[in-house]
């Protein structure tokens, strides 16, 4: 199956196999959205962006999702913000927060035995086992793939390093920065004149995702069909690749290098982002067609190119770019980038503002989806998140719980999953499994 990054994705797998529950839910009574996975039970071990936002879209419909912790080493994005006033706690980041709605949180420290058997014992219980360290952590502890299925033959495993378990840079170490720029996506978010940008933002996390909730989905499918588990290994990298567009196909066909170029088009032209009235206000202006072309010029009133034979082609306009990028300047200039926006989409030229936070924040588009979904946690409060990217027409996703607080969960799940006594209990606490 194709799965593009913006997709509603991963539900098109279910025309058979997983589809087969969800028709026997359905005889049962009507499915509603958190019964889609009910009955899946995910150990997520991984953390970060990619593995918690690709459990995260199980949860959301249904399956118990239990994210593993230790106070030893807290999740990066738990330092992260925003905050609730001065808060400094792991529980007050609204960033980590928003990839783990939906979830139980326990505590756990592998590097225990107590520890490590709690972690065997939930794998034992679960259908789904999530990781994302470094290639050769899990082994060391005792639980990579093989030593997993020993205890669990039909389990799903999935692990997702940033460059995949192996490879000479399979040990390769770092964050969203460092891959964005391994994967050739730095290299290309600047000017010719400029050294390189980047994007500011972990792109590959937010890319990665896609492909894991997909490649999760497949499994579960797959193994209601055959009985089967598996292993995934998911390359943050490989993913990313997606992601260079037609750069990446060219150089591996002969068609020479890329290079950076601003927000201009290799073959379209004018493509680009320009200033409007206001403190740092934009508007982006793609013209992909001749049609469109005509349409800008009528829409800025600009006759003279309208009527200019060596503008009618897109070579031609990519030969005058300063020339067109010039004149557009000069009109957004005097216009706010409401105004440009309107003008333009109003004659048919693709437009848009370039949106602020605030203005995402009001977008009357994604308002009128519902994209956006209040959860409150009892540190953070009342806040909004990102909910789906998608709609199902039948078993539509919404808000429910909140994310975990750190160990939230630890003894309700050891005692009602794992069995565990009150003796056990607080000898697991007493020895440090349980920091």
């Amino acid at each position: 199956f194709f799965l593009h990054s913006n997709s509603a994705i991963p539900f098109c797998l279910l025309s058979r196999g997983l589809g087969d529950v969800f028709k026997r839910q359905e005889r049962e009574g009507a499915v509603g959205a958190r019964d889609l996975f009910k009955g899946i039970r995910v150990a997520d071990f991984s953390w970060v962006g990619v593995g918690p936002n690709s459990t995260q879209v199980l949860a959301w419909h249904g399956a118990e999702v239990i994210r593993v912790e230790s106070t030893l080493k807290l999740d990066t994005f738990r330092s992260g913000g925003p905050r609730p006033g001065n808060d400094t706690s792991p529980d007050g980041s609204a960033y980590w927060a928003n990839h783990n709605r939906d979830k139980l949180g326990v505590q756990i420290n592998l590097r225990t035995p107590g520890g490590l058997e709690a972690a065997k014992r939930l794998i034992a219980a679960s259908d789904v086992v999530t990781e994302s360290f470094t290639p050769g952590f899990m082994k060391r502890v005792g639980l990579d793939y093989e030593s997993v299925r020993a205890i669990n033959p039909d389990v799903i495993m999935m692990s997702m390093s940033m460059e995949g378990q192996y490879g000479p840079h399979a040990q390769f170490r770092g964050f969203g920065l460092i891959l964005q720029a391994a994967a050739g996506i730095t290299g290309l978010t600047s000017w010719p004149d400029r050294a390189p940008t980047g994007t500011g933002v972990a792109y590959t996390d937010w890319v990665a995702m896609h492909f894991a909730a997909s490649s999760l989905l497949a499994a579960l499918d797959h193994r209601e069909r055959t009985g089967e588990g598996q292993y995934i290994d998911l390359s943050q990298l490989e993913a990313m690749t997606y992601a260079l567009d037609g750069a990446l196909m060219s150089a591996l066909n002969g068609g020479g290098e890329t290079v950076a170029n601003g927000n201009r088009h290799p073959e379209a032209a004018p493509h680009g982002v320009f200033a409007c009235e206001g403190d740092d206000r934009w508007c982006a202006i793609s013209v992909m067609s001749d049609a469109q072309w005509a349409a800008l010029c009528e829409a800025v009133g600009r006759g003279d190119w309208a009527a200019d034979e060596g503008l009618r082609s897109a070579a031609g306009r990519k030969r005058r770019e300063d020339e067109l990028e010039a004149g557009l300047a000069a009109w957004c200039g005097e216009r706010t980038a409401e105004e440009a926006q309107e003008a333009l989409q109003g004659a048919g030229v693709p437009a848009h503002l370039v949106a602020t936070m605030a203005d995402i924040e009001d977008d009357p588009q994604l308002t009128a989806r519902g994209h956006f979904w209040e959860t409150d946690h009892p540190v953070i409060g009342p806040l909004r998140y990102d909910g789906a990217a998608y709609v199902l027409s039948e078993t539509r996703a919404g808000p429910r719980n909140p994310a975990p607080l750190l160990g939230q969960h630890t003894e309700q799940v050891f005692r009602e999953v794992l069995g565990y006594s009150e003796e056990e209990l607080a000898e697991l606490v007493a020895s440090g499994a349980l920091e």
